[in-house]
């Protein structure tokens, strides 16, 4: 709250006699042009560098706030999904009390939740490019003044760097990050989606487990339903085997084809890796080839001999004026990345373990989105102040889009915060 206020009094300061209530009744906050540019940033002249520069902190809080939002409505329907899985409450309508249900869950039954999930987001390097390019730094070449090994470039031939190919599918002689296709069955250090070979797994089998099952079983449980013997159906937790669809742990091969969880035999189907590893199928992710890959057809870190477009800056531009305009464009383009995730649960309850487990892709989906907007929307934030400052000659409508661009920032901030709370609650750790 410091922050913004700093940063109000800064903008009101440079435009002068601009008054007060002026500038706030015509910020429009949360109003855009439908282009995704604040209305009170849209009669900047783009080709002024500070006017350039705050029309871009502008586009890139409005971004990050909607993408702040969608992600924060992400953990509101997957934190009331589980809880109705465990027969909890699902009337609430907020993130923040939904996952909260589920923190006070965990913390109950005194379950132990060990959650690792590995992300890697990647944004369009076309937009930050043209991005960049509307920032009209003067007499800046981003190859020449960008951090060593932080240009990157969309490539369509020879690479002297990394060569990252994201596709739908694509076949991957290099490092896999995301979901890699066996063709046939192989160890999996990840969640294996398929089948699943003995000794053990833990997750959800369609088709039950044989043998020292125990979980939660929809079809026949033969053993002891909550202690009592049984030869049925069993509402509550299972020991022994199950014929039907089995959640928990299972000291027997899987037998049916629709298998996800933690397989320690062999995988065959699909196997989400935990972090990057090779892979000898089919990447559905980011492929990373090795340096010097002569048919790059991606993003090359790197120097590219067939450019398709001007290449841009991942790291530092050291060019005047270049940090505050590039710090909004790569919030712009990180607010619509796309990203590919892994994740390890282990959990000392087996009810908890099967809701989890059954939920699993919405929590790594929602997690590695609001870990890919965190910093953005922070540094965002926290550079308000000196980057309104240092502009110089934005008049009576930047100033405007500035105030209004604060505002925004600042709703941005509210909503990962709660997304950020969101991770440690499924995990049971939230204060």
């Amino acid at each position: 709250m410091k922050i913004l206020n700093c940063s109000l009094k800064r903008a009101f300061f440079t435009v002068g006699a601009i008054g007060l209530l002026g500038i706030v009744s015509g910020a429009g906050c949360s109003a855009t042009d439908g282009t995704g540019t604040p209305s009170s940033c849209t009669g900047l002249d783009v080709n002024v560098s500070s006017q350039a520069t705050v029309k871009a902190f502008g586009q890139a809080a409005s971004a990050l706030k909607d993408a702040a939002l969608g992600v924060e409505a992400k953990w509101l329907a997957t934190c009331n999904a589980i809880n109705a899985d465990l027969g909890q409450d699902t009337t609430q309508t907020s993130a923040q009390k939904a996952c909260g249900v589920l923190n006070a869950y965990i913390k109950q039954t005194g379950a132990t939740v060990t959650l690792s999930v590995q992300s890697e987001c990647h944004a369009d390097v076309n937009a930050q490019a043209d991005c960049q390019a509307n920032c009209k730094l003067p007499h800046c070449d981003i190859e020449a003044n960008c951090e060593a090994g932080k240009v990157v470039v969309e490539c369509s031939g020879a690479c002297t760097g990394e060569c990252e190919v994201k596709a739908p599918t694509a076949t991957c002689t290099g490092t896999c990050s995301g979901e890699c296709s066996l063709d046939v069955a192989a160890a999996c250090s990840g969640s294996c989606m398929g089948e699943c070979s003995a000794p053990m797994w833990s997750g959800t089998c369609d088709a039950g487990c044989s043998a020292q099952f125990s979980g939660t079983c929809e079809g026949t449980c033969m053993g002891t339903c909550e202690g009592q013997n049984s030869t049925g159906k069993c509402d509550g937790k299972c020991e022994g085997s199950c014929v039907g669809k089995a959640s928990g742990k299972c000291s027997a091969k899987c037998e049916g084809t629709g298998f996800s969880g933690n397989c320690q035999g062999q995988c065959q189907g699909s196997c989400e890796l935990a972090g990057d590893a090779q892979c000898s199928g089919t990447c559905k992710g980011t492929c990373t080839y090795a340096p010097g890959k002569a048919d790059c057809n991606g993003e090359c870190h790197g120097h590219c001999d067939a450019e398709v477009k001007p290449p841009s800056c991942e790291g530092t531009l050291t060019c005047d004026g270049a940090a505050e305009c590039q710090a909004s464009c790569q919030g712009s383009v990180t607010a619509t990345a796309s990203c590919d995730s892994s994740a390890t649960l282990a959990v000392s309850d087996d009810e908890l373990n099967g809701a989890l487990q059954a939920h699993l892709g919405e929590i790594k989906s929602a997690w590695a989105i609001t870990m890919a907007l965190k910093d953005p929307i922070a540094e965002l934030v926290t550079k308000t102040g000196k980057t309104i400052g240092a502009l110089a000659d934005i008049g009576a409508q930047g100033a405007s889009c500035a105030v209004s661009s604060i505002a925004i920032a600042g709703q941005a901030s509210a909503s990962i915060n709660v997304s950020v709370t969101a991770t440690a609650s499924v995990q049971g750790t939230a204060g």
